[in-house]
Formats: structure tokens, C-alpha cells, sequence
């Protein structure tokens, strides 16, 4: 062996690649009394597809091989040494994409993932996923693409076979997550779904069989890379408060630093009572513990009596020396990366990639970089010379080296430490200049002073995402729209007043998705749903949902968006994640009266002054006496309210009804940014007393309109859970508007990409 590869095992002692494929891939069967899937007969019954292992007991394999019988209930049958006894282990489906089968006759939507959770541990091999997105790199041998290798198990009449192959890249199908490689050149029998496509040149997988065709050879695969497209897995909103005990009485659900998703501290360092434990992203658990399956089997690999290292056998392919630094330092590099903290969100990955030269390529990869791995694997190709990239590959590490954590994890300090001594001994073997640029780059990090912490008003701020929806005038019920990225926000301008003169303009939003052809009102939800859902996916961060404002005209308002569906047949929005709607044109706009402007910004202080002597904010109820529906005060009245004051709509009716639409309007203009209404109207069928009871109390324990965002988050989720005590918030809807935050102007900050 030449090269890094020196330091395992001498030439020829590498198992082949296409052995180390089949020890890691399995049979999926359907878990049914009484059959055993390793035997003979009962193992062809409930057979249902291919898989393989990604990281220590987990098993990626697609949709419809999990959920074939449904209930996600599977055995995973592999073979610990190939042609060796099987071993059986119970499985369940962890997570799938699409979740749902489809409609009789249809066929599965890409990208027909899931991931499967092993119930108990087991000794086994993995496979070594690829970093970078897949591309025509290597040798071809086939008619237009790269020639890649892929593996599963079969029908073979009454028994079940391994088949392995080869197939050629012909093409594509689709694009983002409904993207499907089309393979060709070999049959793909009915059984191989699910099992691994491999790069025999580089010795990755980068793909898994999905389909295959009837009539002809090949079929397609999907890239491991659509794995990106998990959801985030999100922290459940803090859980709502139960029923009052007496009048005026309530329970503390919301510890003092719970704030709003844009504002304040991070809200899952709460301690409320009935808060679930913060689930764990599954993309991140996958691919870290994934890595570090590998450079821990490279630790030990030139032990006796240990299973070999990927590495090694990597490390005599020809396409090895096609990416950055051998194998074996690949390997500890993302090992390391595997043991930090994952980054806070997409959003903020993609700047870190921005910020390296030959990084913006990498941060436009679709799907878009989630791990660090992914922002690595997105600069391997990001240069014509190797120098390039190695100085890119070095640079981004120590962008990552040197990014400030909200949370340092166990074992975050040995990876912070490992990856130093893997830049030292990295960059000793490189070219003078080379060692010289990495070496001032660490220490301008080293001298470089420790920024002060952010106020407290901006301690935890997000991305959020902005949906911008606008009425054509000649078109009843019909939109234009437009989906953006808003930047976390810095600090807020004076409180109390408009920004100062020359103070910084807010930051503007990055332009995602949008459509000026008019959309009908009935098609939105639906039109929406991909766009938004990409959105989230740059946002999000594991530990709160990205807060989601639709700026709408103002006899719109009331349009009811928290309870689109996320997806078709999905939850609401508004039960995912907090959803505010905001005046596209506030007070002011248009040449309003300074009295007017500066009442707003008077408002939000008093709402948000969570100081310990602060009065708190109050609910008032502006539009029912004993149950039967009042006209809300006249805008000279609504200015009269004390600061602190939050209007509640207990008869607004629905989007659409003028009377509704007046309401809101005249809040607007009253300088109010913050108010709540239920739809639907009131009455004594509704509980109208319970409605002004209940919400008054979760307005006076919250005292600042910080946290109401998320406050009304749960209580929507709770609503949807059936919880009876919720139920007098069905219906709700939150106005949020920041006025240190005004919504893009009208100029062309939105233009196409």
C-alpha cells in the first residue's frame, strides 16, 4: 500500500470493497407470529426489501420496504460475516419520507426514505457514506454517466440470494427532494430496493436502489444526500396550563427566561413543568454517530482480531486521490466533527461556508449543507487544483474550530482538541504557504477579542421565516407571494421610539421562492406548502421551530394561515411552529401622523418591559359585554387604552366578514402590534366568559408579549392533542408586530435568484 494506507495493513490484506458492501446490507422482513425470517421458507413469506446499515443500529432503507405491511414493526436479518449464520433483530421505523402510503395505484413519492432503529444492540459492519453530493467524477463505463456499483437481496424462487452489479447514471429525475437518479445497463430485481448504490472508485455509498423498471433494464436510486431532507426535529412547544382552579387563579407553564423564538433566551433551557424532554435531530444522531463508527473501527483497526477500517480499503482506489487528504485523515477529521455540537441551523452553516473561499458553491448545495460534514464534503470539488481545495477544506475546519457554541456537549472539548492536532499534523505535510495561511489564520482567531455577549433582548434570536402575501386587485381571491429568510435581529433601536437617524437599516430578507402569475385563494395551502417547507428546513434549529410571520393587508388579516397544513393530509402550521401575521403597511405608512408612529413604538415597550417592576401586559376584551357582540372602540378611544394593554377579540368572525375586518383594521391604527382573536365568533355557545377568563389569566402570567408567540403555539398544539382545558383557544390568532423590525419595503428585495 502506498501512502496513508501504509499505516494499516500491508497491500492486498483490504477486504475488497464489494465485501465490506454486502457485511454491511440487510434483509427487511414484516414482523409476524410465529415465522421465523431467518429460515428458509417463513424468510421468503416475509420478505420485503434491501437495507443496510448508516451508523450503530440504524438501518437506511426506503418508504415502501419499511412500511410495506405498515405499523413501521420490521425484523432486520444480517449476516454478521457474509454467507455466515443470519442474526434477527427487531426493528421499528424511526422516521420516513413520504410518512404516508400512497393512494391505491400511485406509486411512493420520492424520496422514499426511512430510517430504521434496531430494539436492541447488536455487532455489526456500516457502510461509509459519502460526504460530497454525487457527481459525474470517475471513470465511466457506460453510455452517459458515472459506472456505479449496488448490492441487495432477491427472490430467488424459494430461497433468498444476494445480487449485486453494476449499473450506469443516465440521468435525472425531478429536482430538490423529488430528485431520482435514473440507473441503467442491468437488471435490478425485485427484492434489491433499498440496498446500497456505491461509488466502486471512491468506495463510498452515495445512493440506494428505489425502483426498477418492468418492461427493460435499470430503474432508479435516490442519494444518500436526500437524507438532508429529514425534519428538523423539533423541541414540543412548552405544554399549555391547565384550567384555572378558582377565578383569577392559574399555574405557572412558563418559566421567566421563555421567550419568543426572535427575541430572547433559548426557550429549551426552561424549566416548565410538563416540557418533554428535547427529542434529538435524527439527521445529526445518524450522521455523527455514523462518523464516529468509522474513525473509531480506524482507532483500532491495526489491532489482531479487529474488523478492518473503510480507510484502509479505500485507500488503494483510484478515485482516493480525486478528494482532499487521504482516507484515514478524512476519517478523523469527521470524526471529530462528529463529536461537536451540531450548527445552530442551515442558515447559519451556509454563512459559515460563505465566509470560505469557494464555500458559496458548497452553501447552494441541494439539499442544503445540515452537518458539518456536509459543508466539508461541499468544498471537495470547489477548486480546480488540489491546493484549492486542501486550503479551503483547512480553512472551513478552522471556521469550525473557532464558531461560538450555545452549548458545549461532553466530550466537546476533546473534539475541539482533536481537531487542532488534526489541522497541526495536517498542514506539517503541506507546502510553506499553505502552513503559513492556516497558521495566521489561527491565530487571528487566538487574538481576536471575545465579543461581548448580546443584550438580553436579543439573547437567543433566530432566523425566522417571512411569507409575504399579496391581494391582485382585478383577481378576487387570488395572490402573488413571496417566501424570504429574515436574519436573526440585532439589537433593537431605542426603545420607546423609531430608529435613530443613520442607525443601521434592519436586515434585509434572503429571497427563497416566489410567484407573480396569482395563486387562488383554495390553491394557497397547497402552492405553499414546498416552498415553506424549504424555508423551515434553512431555520429551523433542533431546539425551536423557526417563527413563521405573514405579512397580509389589512383587511386580510384575519386570513386563517396557522391552519393551512404543512403538507397535503399534514398537521396545521400553527401547531408545528408559532405563526404571527403582521400589517403589511403599519401606522405611519403612507404619510400617517408622527403621533401615531410614536404610539406604536410606546406600545411595544410597555408590552415587552420585562423588568421585575414592570406592570406586565393586560388582556382587555374590546368586542363583547356579557356575551353579546360590541363595536370596537373608535381608533381616538383604542389610543386612549393604557400601554401595557393587549386587545382580545372574543366575536371576530371570520376572513372575509367586514365587520372582522374593520376591527383589526382600527387596531392598526390604534398603534397596537400586539393583539389576539379567536375565529368563529362568540355567543353563549362558544363560552364567551371562558374565553375572557382564560385569556386574561395566560396574558397576565406570561407579562410580556415576548413570550406570546410561543404561548399561542401551544395552546394550538394542545387544542389539536383534544386537550379539553384548551378548548376555549380554538381558533386562536396572534398579531405580532415589531415595529424595530418593519417588514422589506417596496423595492425589488425579493428579485429571483
Amino acid at each position: 500500500m502506498t501512502g496513508e494506507g501504509a499505516t494499516g495493513a500491508a497491500l492486498g490484506d483490504e477486504p475488497p470493497l464489494e465485501h465490506l458492501i454486502a457485511a454491511a446490507t440487510v434483509r427487511i422482513h414484516g414482523r409476524r407470529p410465529g415465522y421465523d425470517p431467518s429460515g428458509p421458507d417463513e424468510g421468503v413469506r416475509t420478505f420485503l426489501g434491501s437495507g443496510f446499515f448508516v451508523a450503530p443500529n440504524w438501518v437506511l432503507t426506503c418508504a415502501h420496504v419499511a412500511l410495506a405491511e405498515g405499523g413501521g414493526h420490521v425484523d432486520v436479518v444480517h449476516e454478521p460475516e457474509p454467507g455466515g449464520p443470519p442474526a434477527v433483530v427487531p426493528g421499528e421505523v424511526a422516521v420516513a419520507l413520504p410518512g404516508t402510503p400512497p393512494r391505491p395505484g400511485d406509486g411512493w413519492a420520492a424520496p422514499d426514505l426511512a430510517l430504521i432503529r434496531l430494539r436492541k444492540p447488536t455487532e455489526h459492519a456500516c457502510v461509509h457514506l459519502a460526504e460530497q453530493p454525487l457527481t459525474d467524477h470517475g471513470p465511466g463505463g457506460g453510455r452517459s454517466g458515472p459506472l456505479l456499483g449496488f448490492a441487495g437481496w432477491f427472490r430467488a424462487g424459494r430461497r433468498l440470494s444476494r445480487y449485486d452489479g453494476t449499473v450506469t447514471v443516465l440521468g435525472r429525475i425531478g429536482w430538490g427532494a423529488d430528485e431520482e437518479l435514473r440507473l441503467g445497463d442491468d437488471d435490478l430485481p425485485d427484492g434489491v430496493s433499498g440496498g446500497p448504490v456505491f461509488d466502486p472508485h471512491r468506495g463510498e455509498v452515495v445512493a440506494l436502489v428505489k425502483s426498477r423498471r418492468t418492461r427493460e433494464q435499470g430503474g432508479t436510486a435516490v442519494r444518500t444526500g436526500q437524507l438532508r431532507h429529514l425534519p428538523v426535529s423539533l423541541a414540543p412547544p412548552p405544554a399549555a396550563a391547565p384550567a384555572p382552579a378558582g377565578p383569577g387563579a392559574h399555574t405557572q407553564a412558563y418559566a421567566a427566561e421563555d421567550h419568543a423564538p426572535a427575541h430572547a433566551e433559548d426557550a429549551a433551557r426552561t424549566e416548565a413543568p410538563g416540557l418533554a424532554a428535547e427529542p434529538g435531530d435524527l439527521y445529526q444522531e445518524v450522521l455523527r454517530g455514523h462518523d464516529r463508527f468509522h474513525r473509531d473501527r480506524l482507532r483500532h483497526a491495526d489491532r489482531d482480531g479487529a474488523p478492518p477500517a473503510w480507510a484502509d480499503t479505500q485507500a488503494v482506489l483510484d478515485g482516493a486521490r480525486t478528494v482532499p487528504f487521504g482516507p484515514r485523515e478524512r476519517t478523523r477529521l469527521l470524526g471529530a466533527l462528529g463529536e461537536l455540537p451540531p450548527p445552530t441551523s442551515t442558515a447559519d452553516l451556509a454563512a459559515l461556508l460563505r465566509s470560505v473561499s469557494g464555500g458559496a458553491s458548497a452553501a447552494r448545495t441541494v439539499p442544503p449543507p445540515r452537518a458539518w460534514r456536509d459543508g466539508l464534503g461541499g468544498l471537495y470539488e470547489s477548486h480546480a487544483t488540489d491546493e484549492g481545495r486542501r486550503l479551503s477544506v483547512l480553512r472551513y475546519v478552522v471556521a469550525v474550530l473557532h464558531v461560538p457554541r450555545a452549548r458545549h456537549d461532553p466530550g466537546t472539548a476533546e473534539a475541539e482538541a482533536a481537531l487542532r492536532t488534526w489541522l497541526h499534523r495536517t498542514t506539517a505535510t503541506l507546502d510553506r504557504p499553505v502552513r503559513g495561511e492556516i497558521t495566521a489564520e489561527l491565530r487571528r482567531h487566538a487574538a481576536a477579542p471575545v465579543p461581548p455577549p448580546p443584550p438580553a433582548s436579543v439573547q437567543g434570536a433566530r432566523h425566522s421565516v417571512l411569507l409575504e402575501l399579496t391581494r391582485r386587485p382585478w383577481e378576487p381571491d387570488s395572490f402573488d407571494w413571496r417566501v424570504g429568510l429574515l436574519p436573526a435581529p440585532g439589537a433593537p433601536g431605542t426603545a420607546g421610539a423609531p430608529a435613530a437617524e443613520g442607525a443601521p437599516d434592519p436586515p434585509e430578507p434572503e429571497p427563497l421562492h416566489d410567484d407573480h402569475t396569482g395563486t387562488a385563494l383554495a390553491d394557497l395551502p397547497a402552492r405553499l406548502a414546498g416552498p415553506l417547507a424549504r424555508a423551515f428546513a434553512l431555520a429551523d434549529e433542533s431546539r425551536a421551530p423557526a417563527l413563521l410571520q405573514v405579512a397580509l393587508e389589512r383587511d386580510v388579516l384575519g386570513l386563517p394561515v396557522d391552519t393551512w397544513p404543512a403538507h397535503p393530509g399534514g398537521p396545521p402550521l400553527g401547531r408545528l411552529r408559532p405563526v404571527v401575521v403582521r400589517p403589511a403597511e403599519p401606522p405611519g405608512a403612507g404619510g400617517g401622523s408622527d403621533a401615531a408612529v410614536t404610539d406604536r413604538y410606546d406600545r411595544w415597550r410597555w408590552t415587552h418591559d420585562d423588568a421585575p417592576l414592570a406592570p406586565g401586559i393586560r388582556g382587555r376584551v374590546l368586542d363583547c359585554e356579557a356575551g353579546v357582540r360590541a363595536d370596537v372602540p373608535s381608533t381616538a378611544q383604542l389610543r386612549s387604552l393604557a400601554h401595557a394593554s393587549v386587545p382580545l377579540l372574543c366575536h371576530y368572525r371570520e376572513h372575509g366578514h367586514p365587520g372582522s375586518a374593520e376591527a383589526l383594521t382600527r387596531l392598526v391604527d390604534g398603534g397596537f402590534g400586539v393583539a389576539l382573536w379567536r375565529r368563529g365568533g362568540g355567543g353563549p355557545e362558544r363560552m364567551c366568559d371562558e374565553f375572557h377568563r382564560r385569556a386574561e389569566a395566560e396574558l397576565a402570567r406570561a407579562r410580556t408579549a415576548q413570550r406570546l408567540p410561543r404561548l399561542v403555539h401551544a395552546l394550538r398544539a394542545a387544542v389539536g392533542e383534544g386537550r379539553t382545558d384548551c378548548f376555549w383557544a380554538e381558533g386562536l390568532a396572534l398579531l405580532y408586530d415589531d415595529p424595530h423590525h418593519p417588514l422589506p419595503g417596496s423595492d425589488d428585495l425579493f428579485a429571483p435568484l
